[in-house]
């Protein structure tokens, strides 16, 4: 192998590491390294009332926006909140377009494979909805049915799951206040959803005709960071715990809600 082949080989290798560090440092996201910033790029959920939804002003407001703004005060920075839909919120952290998400997503584990999640900030029950004169009282009584479900949120895999056995036909939508709009239209037959965006979709209507048939389980959100950012996962849940113990995380509860802040899950 002659002298110059050698050194391009070296300076090839070479420009790789680089690469690779870089890409090690972008990830490897630390507090440090927003502050210096002077601002923070927070992901918040839109289209899931009262967790996020967008006012006449095109601002981004609920639990979720008033979790981000209160994180920005903690942090002494201003916030830019970065208004996602339930599939856009992974892939827009994992860009860079965000520095962390408060958006309204369940700790997973195969979203723990992309992701690191934080303790969690806030939970809700989720049940299956549909009108009044509807005899739904279990799992086996959707057999048949067409129902529908936010598009790339944890509560789709439960109809997937049942999909073959019960004959169901599912319909996805970009996020919770367009399923529950299905429903109110008769697209849909029933949904699976949260109980507060359920509720709070009900309420804004003025509905009488839908209402919850039962619960299945319950979902915790977490605060997300890239896989590497270890140190800033480690301030957020810091920043989590603070909240609770202050009583700022059950006001927003209370406030956007309407109920106390639930035991909510660690780990």
């Amino acid at each position: 192998m002659s002298f110059l082949h050698s050194m391009k080989s070296v300076v090839a290798m070479l420009a790789i590491s680089a690469g690779l560090m870089a890409a090690c440092s972008a990830s490897a996201q630390s507090v440090d390294d927003i502050v210096k910033r002077g601002s923070v790029k927070i992901g918040v959920l839109v289209g899931a009332p009262p967790f996020g939804s967008v006012d006449a002003q095109g601002n981004a407001i609920g639990y979720d926006a008033d979790v981000a703004a209160l994180v920005g005060k903690y942090l002494g920075l201003p916030v830019t909140m970065v208004q996602l839909t339930p599939p856009s919120r992974i892939p827009a952290l994992e860009s860079g377009k965000v520095d962390f998400l408060v958006a309204t997503l369940a700790p997973t584990p195969e979203r723990a494979k992309a992701v690191m999640f934080t303790i969690p900030y806030s939970a809700f029950q989720v049940g299956i909805y549909a009108p009044k004169t509807a005899k739904i009282e279990k799992w086996e009584d959707l057999k048949g049915m067409t129902v529908g479900v936010n598009r790339g949120s944890s509560v789709e895999k439960e109809f997937v799951s049942r999909e073959k056995e019960l004959g169901l036909t599912i319909l996805r939508f970009e996020d919770d206040a367009t399923t529950m709009q299905a429903l109110f239209s008769g697209q849909v037959q029933a949904i699976a959803g949260p109980d507060a965006q359920a509720n709070a979709a009900i309420r804004s209507r003025g509905d009488t005709t839908t209402e919850v048939k039962f619960f299945f389980s319950m979902q915790p959100n977490s605060m997300t960071v890239r896989k590497n950012a270890f140190e800033l996962h480690q301030w957020l849940n810091n920043a989590i715990y603070m909240m609770k113990q202050s009583g700022e995380l059950d006001a927003i509860a209370r406030k956007w809600v309407g109920t106390p802040l639930p035991t909510l899950p660690t780990f």
